[in-house]
């Protein structure tokens, strides 16, 4: 049933979809992979955004400094408040160091204007609170969805 709710499909490379969730808080990773997974979505997990980084790095040749062109990934889900590199900070950094335009919906406790400013001007896809329900998380992972079909 949850599969139809996202119905994700294939991307154009006739894969599944490819997700990096990241967030410091283990249960939170827990539940978004599994609302991912079961709906189809191959999904890998980074405890934090320096890890994030560290595994987007991982993709580039180790014999060559140039960049990948492709990400690896179709689009991130990332807490917004990780102690070791925001959310929001993670995205700007891909976005000019790998050059790639993944969209990320952000999931945080906090739910301020400011915020919400800070998501939309990193060109965050959405800001979800958290404790996410599960309903609006899927909802949103399949308006981000129609978003990569569209491009």
């Amino acid at each position: 049933m949850q599969a139809e709710i996202f119905m994700p499909g294939s991307t154009s490379r006739g894969t599944r979809y490819r997700v990096l969730l990241a967030d410091d808080d283990a249960g939170v990773r827990g539940s978004l992979t599994a609302l991912l997974d079961s709906a189809g979505f191959e999904t890998e997990n980074a405890g934090g955004g320096v890890e994030a980084l560290e595994l987007l790095c991982r993709v580039q040749s180790p014999a060559s400094d140039e960049r990948v062109e492709f990400s690896p990934f179709d689009f991130l889900v990332l807490d917004v408040h990780m102690p070791d590199l925001p959310g929001v900070e993670l995205l700007r950094r891909i976005r000019t160091e790998f050059r790639w335009q993944l969209p990320a919906l952000f999931v945080s406790g906090e739910a301020s204007a400011a915020l919400r400013k800070d998501v939309e001007d990193a060109g965050g896809f959405a800001l979800l609170p958290k404790p996410v329900e599960p309903d609006l998380f899927r909802s949103s992972v399949r308006e981000l969805v129609q978003t990569l079909l569209k491009n």
